[in-house]
């Protein structure tokens, strides 16, 4: 009986650090607080230098990295802090979207002026500029994806996907879309004529979705499910990126970017793990874990904002208001 039990004592230790070394991951070489209480939501720039936020105690702020320095305060209502849902800033960094639950403010980010505010037929889940912040594609609850022009009023395009639109991503060209729905669609449409040109089915709702800026890729990710990348032109599965099934279970993938050179794709998932993947094999070359204030009593992090920076940098913002650096 005591051989026994000291086997059983040898294999659970071996099972115990085989879970520490398979969920092993980097730390964050630095982190900054953005926000005391948490977010609703969070956006970097393409550059890595400015982050806009949309926090649980003081609403939208944007923020200069380095320095870390708040620039301006952003609400939709004058003494208000305006519960943000989704937040973007445009590929040249000149202008920034704040949307609260019905509402879309569009704003200078050298001035930190309002530059235009609409009203929105749903409720908003996600948005995303197109370059120069002309155009804006938001997707909401009443089962569409609309395509506003920010800077003058009106909807260009009404994206219907008949369920409701957790994810959107949009080419800096505004030539090319993508929507991830509650009927476990990743749809690409072309913005020009308003129509479907690809449709691919996951194994759940949809949670992120991602388009290279050249339109070349997409990528989507289901709740607690698989995640893929597809070739535009063909529609051919590309890549099939680990989610963590290998080691127990899938983990939900919150956000996803493509580098520039569609090389890599920096992936955040729901239980603050970013990772970097290959495109092409889906093989996940780095791992981090976003910084916890207290490792004894961990908060929520889950993954809202990612960047690639330079001299092989990346960020990352968490829903518990830090900005961390990886390396």
């Amino acid at each position: 009986m005591l051989i026994v039990k000291r086997r059983l004592n040898s294999v659970l230790l071996a099972i115990a650090l085989f879970a520490l070394i398979g969920c092993s991951a980097d730390s964050p070489s630095n982190q900054t607080q953005l926000a005391v209480q948490g977010l609703y939501s969070a956006a970097l720039s393409s550059n890595a230098k400015n982050a806009l936020i949309g926090s649980i105690q003081h609403g939208g702020s944007y923020w200069s990295r380095a320095p870390s320095q708040r620039l301006f305060n952003w609400n939709h209502v004058q003494g208000e802090a305006t519960p943000l849902i989704s937040v973007d800033i445009d590929p040249s960094g000149r202008f920034a979207i704040t949307g609260g639950a019905r509402t879309l403010v569009l704003w200078d980010t050298q001035s930190g002026q309002s530059a235009g505010y609409w009203n929105t037929p749903g409720d908003i889940r996600d948005l995303k500029l197109t370059q120069n912040g002309d155009f804006a594609l938001v997707g909401m609850n009443d089962q569409t994806a609309r395509y506003f022009d920010v800077k003058n009023g009106g909807i260009l395009q009404t994206l219907r996907t008949n369920a409701v639109v957790r994810a959107v991503d949009v080419t800096p060209d505004g030539r090319l879309a993508v929507t991830g729905d509650d009927l476990n669609n990743v749809t690409l449409w072309d913005l020009v004529s308003g129509e479907i040109k690809k449709k691919w089915t996951l194994s759940n709702n949809i949670s992120s979705v991602a388009i290279s800026d050249n339109g070349a890729y997409v990528f989507g990710a289901a709740q607690l499910g698989e995640a893929k990348v597809w070739q535009t032109v063909t529609g051919v599965d590309f890549s099939t990126i680990d989610t963590g099934a290998l080691k127990g279970r899938n983990s939900t993938i919150s956000k996803a970017i493509f580098s520039n050179d569609d090389r890599q794709l920096l992936l955040g998932s729901v239980n603050r793990r970013v990772k970097l993947a290959n495109t092409a094999t889906g093989q996940i070359e780095k791992e981090w874990d976003l910084y916890l204030k207290d490792a004894l009593r961990p908060t929520a992090a889950s993954v809202l904002a990612l960047a690639f920076g330079s001299d092989t940098r990346y960020y990352a913002i968490g829903s518990n208001g830090y900005l961390n650096t990886l390396q």
